[in-house]
């Protein structure tokens, strides 16, 4: 039983995915000052965001949505050429 993915689901989805993780860790990371999970990797994939200032955040935030979203971007299309190169089920 073959389904397709729907793109506008999973843009959503996983754009919300990122977004809310990186909002968790920076929520995280005030509430605990040695929170060291993720707090050095956001500056390094994310174009000019530091830590602790709201315009930051809210940057990194965007970002994050961005990211989650081309995930789908290029996720949903593969998945669907592959699944309609299937065994001919």
């Amino acid at each position: 039983m073959k389904h397709k993915l729907s793109f506008w689901p999973a843009f959503w989805a996983s754009g919300i995915l990122v977004s809310l993780t990186f909002a968790l860790d920076m929520l995280f990371g005030l509430w605990f000052p040695n929170w060291w999970v993720m707090q050095d990797f956001w500056p390094q994939i994310l174009p000019g965001f530091t830590l602790l200032t709201w315009g930051s955040f809210f940057l990194g935030l965007v970002e994050s949505f961005v990211a989650g979203a081309y995930i789908a971007v290029v996720f949903v299309p593969l998945y669907n050429y592959f699944l309609s190169r299937g065994d001919g089920e």
